[in-house]
């Protein structure tokens, strides 16, 4: 396991100090996608070896050490074919197709929420189900095709698991990408107020999405990225990844929208109390 660790490890180093050259992206994308292919082959090559000394070994490496290895390869892949497809014409255009790469990368947590939910809260008690090689259970979707091919190097979800691990990485840059391109806002058009939000992130995120809804803001015109830029903006608050906050909020058993009722019933209390 140190072995491979330390592999993961001069990957990543290798992948920081990768050339940026934004005339040229795909010198970075193809030096990358090289360090991940040597990267997985010395892994390959050391499991199937020497093994593992222990099923919870051999959960951890899947979990955690492969789907890096391959998830850095996922994103360099992807990042190419965004390069490739992104127009070449107005801001206002490569704004909305970056968006849609970006929504369309977030929906894939929602298609495998169950599991990743269980990644994001760093469950284990399906570790052996999910992670061991013996135990893999073919389902029926594409992402099983690793499994199928090659069940001596890849388990039942190490792929989802790698392709999570890529999204995220995907979802961060392009986000980058938007705020470098656009610069939304210049400093004088800076809110000159300071009003700080004071509830939780979580109860902005609600709030966020639910003004989005009903189409309050602009006809409904308005993305949630931009929502969220203008939010953070304006209350000087820092929401991080409000697309995993909101797939927490879906996902709550009871009372999902618990900060848009306690704003309903605060506001009716009051009316009561004023009319009294």
């Amino acid at each position: 396991m140190k072995y491979s660790k330390q592999i993961i490890a001069s990957l990543e180093r290798n992948i920081q100090n990768l050339p940026c050259n934004p005339e040229n992206p795909f010198e970075k994308i193809e030096l990358g996608i090289s360090y991940c292919q040597k990267s997985l082959k010395k892994l390959r090559h050391r499991i199937l070896a020497h093994g593992f000394p222990s099923p919870e070994v051999e959960c951890q490496f899947f979990k955690h050490i492969k789907p890096k290895a391959l998830g850095y390869l996922i994103y360099f892949l992807y990042l190419s074919d965004f390069e490739m497809s992104k127009p070449k014409t107005t801001s206002k255009k490569l704004k909305s197709f970056t968006q849609q790469y970006i929504t369309d990368y977030q929906n894939y947590f929602l298609e495998h929420k169950e599991f990743y939910l269980y990644l994001m809260r760093n469950r284990i008690d399906r570790d052996c189900e999910y992670f061991l090689r013996s135990q893999g259970v073919v389902k029926f979707h594409s992402d099983a095709l690793p499994y199928c091919m090659d069940n001596e190097f890849s388990t039942s979800h190490d792929f989802i698991a790698a392709k999570i691990f890529a999204h995220n990485l995907l979802i961060e840059h392009l986000n980058k990408e938007l705020i470098l391109s656009h610069n939304s806002l210049s400093t004088e058009n800076r809110t000159p107020y300071n009003i700080p939000w004071t509830g939780t992130k979580t109860d902005l995120i609600e709030l966020m999405y639910a003004l989005h809804e009903t189409g309050a803001i602009n006809n409904g015109n308005t993305e949630i990225k931009e929502l969220a830029d203008f939010f953070q903006l304006v209350f000087k608050i820092d929401l991080g990844e409000y697309y995993r906050t909101y797939i927490e909020i879906r996902t709550r058993k009871i009372n999902p929208t618990k900060f848009l009722d306690r704003m309903k019933n605060n506001l009716l209390t009051r009316i009561t109390e004023a009319d009294n």
